[in-house]
């Protein structure tokens, strides 16, 4: 009993220029890597050899094809908010120039001011 495979199956000629565009130019090497994914996908490549080709798993193919079928070209861009949140604002700028002057004032004991940041912040580092 064999799954159903599948595939992308259809594009049109604006989706396909805006997918080959978006493999070339794309800001991200993941945006331009998912792109190529849906080409391939198109062309008749399976999931499994978009994995495999990709070096991820069949679910991040699969998650993929769901971006691309609910938000077209937008779904397989990077959203913004990813990564670890800085525990130093740059906005507070009394703090920045406080750790500034404390790294000039210890530039070869940084333990030092990994201390006092703790210190006087409470912010552990």
């Amino acid at each position: 009993m064999s799954r159903n495979k599948k595939y992308i199956k259809e594009l049109t000629n604006e989706q396909t220029s805006l997918l080959e565009n978006g493999y070339k130019t794309g800001q991200s090497h993941l945006t331009r890597r998912k792109c190529q994914a849906i080409l391939l996908s198109y062309s008749g490549k399976s999931v499994d050899e978009l994995a495999l080709l990709f070096g991820v798993t069949k679910q991040s193919v699969y998650n993929w094809y769901k971006a691309w079928e609910s938000e077209g070209i937008k779904g397989l861009e990077l959203k913004a908010g990813r990564g670890r949140k800085p525990k130093l604002q740059d906005e507070n700028l009394d703090q920045m120039k406080r750790i500034k002057a404390l790294v000039e004032n210890h530039p070869q004991n940084l333990k030092t001011v990994v201390n006092k940041i703790s210190e006087e912040f409470g912010i552990e580092v």
